[in-house]
């Protein structure tokens, strides 16, 4: 019997996104290991340990906060999600817990303390200079995010609606702070390099000690059944014949932007031998006329190739 990980973070299966962060919010707070507890905090399970539980919260907590375990957990349970799955896109490797707590932690909260800053600001805010060398607050450090895109997105651009959930300032006075969820709108522009960071000036929780961090979506790129691409450059392999390779034939492929491209292929297809499509890639961002692209490059495989091995 697996670990139930909704029911660790005390949250239904049909959770949201917000949801999850929300719950883990809660129970990492009351669970962290450097808070000086003065009483046994309740947990979802009265029976376990908070080291046990504070562990297992972390690991649903990373497996429910992956779009792609999630889907797998939820598919497949615990021990699908641990012995690897073969999926219409290929086969996604077996998932093993970090067991990093403190890093999934820090990455969440960009702190390692529990919350004792955020008490200790409310109960005596301190004044905005904090002596003759420190005329402002410091600057939190950057919150990043990861963005996953389809190629299809990158080719054609698109919006992205995040969800994030953040402290805000309860009122004017800011010595108290909220939970606040915001949708903060990405621009993702035609052609956008992978590893591109988006970033929202200081769009991070807001605290009296500190300037509020940038949050930084840094763009991923999902991979692709057909393509994949090198820049704005787009390669493939398509799998022919032996008859194909020695006599030519119609070379059919669906471009990255759906049109049927055809192309006859004259030459005698030795190993290694590439077809280059110019244009047919990704746009180029900043290129000198807004349709500029790179280009597809399309190899070739097939039984021709074997052959060729064993008789040299």
């Amino acid at each position: 019997m697996g670990f139930d990980y909704y029911a660790i973070l005390d949250i239904p299966k049909s959770a949201s996104d917000v949801e999850i962060r929300l719950a883990y919010r809660k129970w990492a707070v009351r669970c962290h290991p450097q808070n000086d507890f003065h009483e046994t905090p309740e947990i979802p399970f009265p029976s376990m340990s908070i080291a046990h539980y504070w562990e297992l919260l972390h690991e649903a907590f990373e497996v429910l906060s992956n779009p792609l375990r999630k889907r797998i957990y939820d598919i497949y349970g615990e021990e699908g999600l641990k012995a690897g799955v073969v999926t219409p896109t290929g086969y996604v490797e077996p998932y093993k817990f970090s067991n990093n707590c403190m890093k999934i932690y820090k990455d969440f909260f960009a702190t390692y303390s529990p919350y004792a800053d955020l008490i200790d600001a409310v109960t005596n805010p301190p004044p905005l200079c904090q002596d003759d060398r420190t005329k402002v607050k410091i600057k939190g450090p950057d919150i990043e995010h990861a963005i996953n895109l389809d190629l299809e997105e990158i080719f054609y651009g698109t919006i992205k609606k995040m969800q994030i959930v953040r402290d805000e300032f309860a009122d004017d006075s800011e010595l108290e702070t909220i939970l606040v969820e915001e949708t903060l709108t990405v621009h993702i522009s035609r052609g956008i390099p992978t590893g591109t960071k988006i970033r929202f000036e200081e769009a991070g929780d807001r605290n009296p000690k500190i300037i509020p961090s940038d949050i930084v979506f840094v763009v991923k790129e999902n991979p692709h059944p057909v393509f994949w691409r090198k820049g704005a450059d787009l390669y493939t392999v398509v799998q022919i014949t032996v008859e194909q390779a020695l006599v030519g034939f119609p070379l059919e492929i669906t471009g990255i932007d759906g049109r049927q491209l055809v192309i006859q292929i004259v030459d005698v297809v030795e190993p290694n031998f590439v077809k280059v499509l110019q244009g047919e890639g990704l746009p180029i961002p900043g290129g000198e006329q807004s349709n500029s692209r790179g280009d597809l490059f399309v190899s070739f495989e097939g039984n021709i190739f074997t052959i060729k091995k064993i008789c040299h």
